[in-house]
């Protein structure tokens, strides 16, 4: 199947008006009235993203939800994305057919169609990327630079779950049976709290998604901000089976830290105003998304990581860097 055959027989079907059904070379849009356009993209290596060989359902829908989780935290609606798709000699027609069924799933979820993009042919590993368009009110839009000195910081859902689902995809977990299943189904499909959107847009004054790992993450707030950040260990949320891990470890304060740098967890980081921290924990309860308290705002400089006797941890690596 040559690429006109692909994007007739697959991606046209997930094209929405604004993609002119996939014939064009470009999309048309009109932003609605009142609305700023906000974009994202991100990009999954084979290999580096993704395990090798592993090119189904489950890696388009990741694909899709890593860039949602970026809008999620700009407390913007998805409208529409483009898709790059470099794909190696390998991937045969029902690899392909999997994939596209992947993306329409995606699609469902979060109320998106495919507006156009781009594939091609490589000799050896997958290049995947998604350019994600959404909108915000004018003006609304959560950016990284809002922080301010008395903030609390919180996190949406747990943490580290996906990195021991990594760990667990390379073999590098030992005497686990039945929770590596509930770690790699994080792993292969992360769950950004989609639902809370509008309310990180309501209360939060800086926000952002964690890919490299939530210390890592946070020093990007901090330092676009202009502000320290405190955070306490032992209070970032962990899932029970990843608790039940951390208590198996001979040092129980390296293993939590090691799930804070680990990344992959797509959830959010935000700085809120105390005063509106209460209404915002209500909004997640009604939506059914854990929200965790687990630090606040200084006037000092970078990201302070503490033990329970409010110790200051040293951190020698916080998270994943890509160069």
């Amino acid at each position: 199947m040559d690429e006109f055959g692909f994007i007739a027989k697959y991606l046209s079907a997930l094209a929405g008006p604004e993609g002119l059904e996939l014939k064009d070379d470009v999309a048309v849009w009109k932003a609605p009235k009142g609305f700023d356009t906000v974009m994202s993209m991100d990009t999954l290596v084979e290999g580096v993203h993704f395990p090798d060989g592993k090119f189904d359902a489950q890696t388009a829908e990741k694909l899709i939800r890593v860039n949602i989780s970026d809008l999620i935290a700009k407390g913007a609606d998805p409208a529409g994305y483009f898709l790059s798709l470099t794909l190696s000699e390998k991937i045969d027609e029902a690899a392909l057919n999997d994939f596209c069924r992947g993306l329409a799933q995606a699609q469902s979820r979060y109320g998106i169609k495919l507006w156009g993009g781009d594939t091609t042919r490589a000799k050896d590993r997958n290049v995947l990327t998604v350019t994600l368009i959404g909108t915000v009110p004018v003006g609304k839009t959560v950016l990284r630079s809002g922080a301010q000195v008395g903030d609390l910081v919180c996190v949406t859902g747990c943490i580290g779950d996906s990195y021991l689902g990594l760990k667990t995809v390379l073999n590098q977990m030992d005497g686990v049976d039945s929770q590596s299943v509930y770690w790699e189904n994080i792993y292969h499909l992360p769950q950004p709290p989609f639902n809370l959107r509008h309310a990180i847009r309501k209360y939060a004054s800086a926000a952002l998604d964690i890919s490299d790992g939530l210390l890592a993450d946070a020093a990007h707030i901090t330092d676009v901000s202009g502000v320290g950040m405190d955070i306490y260990l032992t209070t970032i949320p962990l899932s029970t089976v990843s608790t039940k891990w951390v208590l198996g470890e001979p040092n129980h304060q390296k293993a939590r830290l090691e799930l804070a740098t680990g990344g992959d967890d797509y959830q959010v980081l935000m700085s809120v105003p105390e005063r509106k921290i209460s209404a915002l924990k209500k909004r997640a309860t009604k939506v059914g998304i854990a929200l965790t308290v687990i630090g606040k705002i200084t006037d000092g400089l970078g990201v302070l990581c503490q033990d329970s006797q409010g110790k200051e941890i040293i951190v020698d690596k916080s998270g994943y860097t890509h160069f």
